[in-house]
């Protein structure tokens, strides 16, 4: 521990170098959070409020209060709970929330003055962010159950001290994944300012230009660049090779060797799309269920699958290369879909068959949809996301328009967003399959033919990929 005369003296350098720094204003950082949870709250309680309390009224009262007592919404909450906390920790390595800009870092922080000083500031508003985003997550969810006659005071006040909880362990677990690229040593503590202490300035330096690197990719367009800045490093099946073999098998193997040199990532692809499937399953086969569901589970297939196709992003990425395995571009990118679409069928199928199952043994007798639906409504979800999946590869350079100053960011924003808009649509439609009872038939053919339809404009929008670099 620092010597109380070190500290002082620390703390009055430290406030010379502001004071040059930035003036007699000083560093912005409490404004800055400040301005930023005035506005999260301002939209939280004026969106998320109304949003949530609609979507509660709308649905049946009775199933809500059931569901939400039941084992799996138990085991579901626990998931999200550990999901939220390996995700803390996992993008904490990757870009850690203490990185200051480069210049701070070489000025103030490569000097002698204590660590935990120099990043106090920005810690505490660490501590703080987390905290009020949990508080302000339960206020919404427990004001929303409270506004729908679900919940009481009670039930706010436990979901406020829940958030607060979530918010503080999600911002610790932050730090903690940055705190682990520090070797370890005997004895490491782990509290808040000894791991700020312990950070090494290279790994912060490191996460400030990758800060700056994918700041300036996002702002071009360059997904690319992105992509190979949060990469991980391969460790894994490093010595493994292809066999000889055919064009199609080769693709597909070149994708299983893919899968076993990056396991962290196919297992969270196969967990994004078994829990789409039961939540599709669910909201076809129960028509006291959200609609919403139905975009959810879309959501979160949308980015399991984004997991397991990474083969399709590496086609594109490589637009404008000889080919190497003598296959067009557009065949390796339809390729490239079979190994992600089997494994997400190979996961989707048998739990939607398993919620099926489940709730034809519950509701015998009441009215609802065959069991059979859940099945061919995951076999949509499955085309649907290869389709969206192409979209987004072979997207290609934004618009001209996205940097216009007037109108840029939105357009920007809806370059990054349409595949996944379409994939949200595609979610609502299969939701309303529980409210369709004799149409049901034709509104799931209908939307198989949809998603056809998404692949060829993806195909499509490869050629037209492959077409631009060849002019």
């Amino acid at each position: 521990m620092a010597e109380p005369a070190s500290t002082a003296q620390d703390a009055e350098r430290l406030d010379d170098a502001l004071y040059v720094l930035h003036g007699s204003q000083g560093t912005g950082t409490i404004r800055a959070l400040l301005y930023g949870g005035y506005l999260v709250a301002i939209f939280g309680g004026v969106y998320g409020f109304n949003l949530l309390r609609a979507l509660l009224i709308s649905s049946d009262p009775q199933w809500l209060r059931a569901a939400a007592a039941s084992v799996w919404s138990l085991l579901a909450f626990g998931t999200l709970i550990i999901g939220l906390g390996l995700l803390a920790w996992r993008v904490g390595r990757v870009r850690g929330p203490l990185v200051p800009p480069l210049p701070f870092i070489d000025l103030l922080l490569g000097s002698a003055i204590d660590r935990w000083q120099v990043l106090r500031e920005r810690a505490w508003v660490l501590l703080i962010s987390g905290l009020g985003v949990g508080v302000l997550i339960g206020v919404l969810l427990g004001g929303a159950a409270m506004g729908a006659g679900l919940g009481s005071a009670a039930a706010v006040l436990g979901a406020v001290v829940g958030g607060a909880v979530l918010g503080v362990a999600l911002a610790w677990l932050w730090l903690a994944g940055q705190h682990s690229l520090a070797p370890r040593g005997p004895g490491r503590a782990v509290s808040w300012p000894a791991m700020v202490r312990d950070l090494r300035l290279d790994d912060v330096r490191a996460h400030a230009l990758r800060t700056t690197h994918i700041g300036g990719a996002v702002l071009a367009g360059d997904l690319r660049a992105a992509r190979l800045d949060v990469a991980p490093a391969i460790t894994r099946a490093r010595s493994r090779r292809l066999r000889p073999g055919g064009r199609v098998s080769t693709i597909v193997r070149r994708d299983i060797l893919g899968y076993r040199r990056a396991p962290g990532q196919a297992v969270a692809g196969v967990l994004g799309v078994g829990m789409s499937s039961a939540l599709i399953a669910l909201a076809v086969l129960q028509p006291a269920a959200p609609r919403i569901l139905g975009a959810l589970a879309l959501i979160v297939a949308y980015l399991g699958f984004g997991a397991l196709a990474e083969g399709v992003r590496l086609v594109a990425d490589n637009a404008g290369t000889p080919p190497l395995l003598g296959v067009s571009f557009r065949a390796e990118a339809v390729l490239h879909l079979i190994a992600p679409a089997a494994l997400a069928l190979a996961c989707a199928l048998p739990i939607a068959a398993l919620v099926g199952r489940a709730h034809a043994l519950e509701a015998a007798g009441a009215p609802g949809l065959h069991p059979a639906y859940a099945l061919g409504a995951v076999t949509v979800m499955v085309a649907l996301l290869a389709g969206v999946t192409l979209m987004a590869a072979f997207r290609g350079t934004p618009p001209e328009m996205s940097f216009v100053p007037e109108v840029g960011p939105m357009t920007m924003a809806y370059w990054y967003g349409r595949p996944l808009a379409v994939a949200v649509s595609g979610g609502l439609l299969l939701g309303s399959l529980a409210d369709s009872r004799g149409w049901a038939p034709v509104l799931l053919g209908a939307e198989l033919a949809l998603a056809v339809a998404i692949i060829a404009y993806g195909i499509r929008l490869a050629r037209r990929l492959e077409l631009g670099h060849r002019g």
